[in-house]
């Protein structure tokens, strides 16, 4: 009586089908759309805050003769790399109209990523970054919470902070500074003078150039959008100017806090740091032109080249700190 009343499915039945191979489908979406949400965030940008954050945490231990606690350096990594993500995520859905005026060709500008999906992952990444910073320790859940505030005030319309340079440069500086304090805090130890001179440098750094560098070759799309940067208000050469100049004036700067600390990691950096910073100003120089117009490499040089050199100065000291 049993067989007769349940029904049999056979391979080719599309309850079957509906059974076993739905969520296959499913799921290779959700991994499609995290993977595009993770290139939306700019994975250069992710692993240089992953290395500030880290960084913090180490050059403070290490002045110390602290050893940092492992698992609890990670799990605030992870956290603070959630965080990122969540806050470079909401910056291109802010950013939809001027990308695609730029014809940028990130997921959300090309339309390969959606704007619901990319809202609902700033949702979850935001609120992941908060409950794994909170086993880091409340002092890291403080600063995750700062540094999503930062993220969100620089893009959150009616209020962005990247509508001028001014602002962008403090936002962006206050949350690459807030990113070593986590790290610091992080490591259980008290910011100490070597850590400080790196953070505050490469901070500035953040805020001076980088915060006016990323804005050369976007100015139509920036101008669309009502946007009074340094570029958009006095022209590309003067922003250009600006960046070289930031450059070698944070060169002294960091030059000078080595020689008052004198410890081998600040000492590496400031010598990455002086390199970097010509490298910077070189490619600060007028772009050449290409019929008519300046080539995509020219355009976005000297931002390329702050990239590389933070990439550079932050691996130099973590060397240095192995080696001393």
């Amino acid at each position: 009586m049993t067989q007769a009343l349940t029904p049999r499915l056979s391979p080719s039945s599309p309850s079957a089908i509906t059974a076993f191979d739905t969520p296959w489908p499913s799921l290779v979406s959700t991994a499609r759309t995290v993977r595009l949400c993770l290139r939306e965030a700019r994975p250069l940008v992710q692993v240089m805050f992953v290395l500030r954050f880290v960084t913090g945490a180490l050059l403070t231990a290490s002045a110390a003769h602290h050893r940092p606690d492992a698992p609890h350096l990670l799990i605030g990594t992870a956290a603070w790399w959630a965080a990122t993500v969540s806050v470079y995520v909401f910056n291109g859905v802010s950013d939809l109209r001027e990308d695609r005026a730029n014809r940028s060709q990130r997921p959300l500008a090309s339309g390969r990523l959606t704007e619901v999906a990319a809202r609902r992952a700033v949702v979850v990444t935001a609120l992941a970054g908060l409950l794994l910073s909170c086993a880091a320790g409340w002092r890291v859940v403080e600063a995750t919470a700062v540094f999503l505030a930062l993220g969100y005030a620089y893009s959150a319309p009616r209020i962005a902070a990247k509508c001028r340079s001014w602002s962008a440069s403090g936002v962006t500086c206050a949350a690459a500074g807030t990113t070593y304090i986590a790290g610091v805090v992080s490591s259980g130890s008290e910011l100490t003078a070597e850590a400080a001179v790196f953070a505050l440098v490469l901070s500035l750094g953040v805020g001076l150039i980088a915060a006016v560098a990323k804005d050369l070759g976007s100015t139509r799309g920036d101008a669309l959008a009502g946007r009074r940067t340094l570029a958009v208000i006095r022209g590309d050469r003067s922003a250009r100017r600006f960046c070289a100049a930031s450059g070698g004036a944070l060169t002294l700067v960091l030059t000078a806090g080595a020689l008052w600390v004198h410890e081998l990691p600040l000492d590496a950096a400031a010598a990455a740091f002086a390199v970097g910073a010509l490298c910077v100003a070189g490619r600060c120089l007028p772009p050449r032109m290409k019929s008519g117009t300046a080539g995509e490499a020219n355009v976005r040089g000297p931002y390329r080249s702050w990239m590389a050199t933070q990439y550079a100065v932050h691996l130099a000291a973590l060397a240095a700190l192995a080696l001393a």
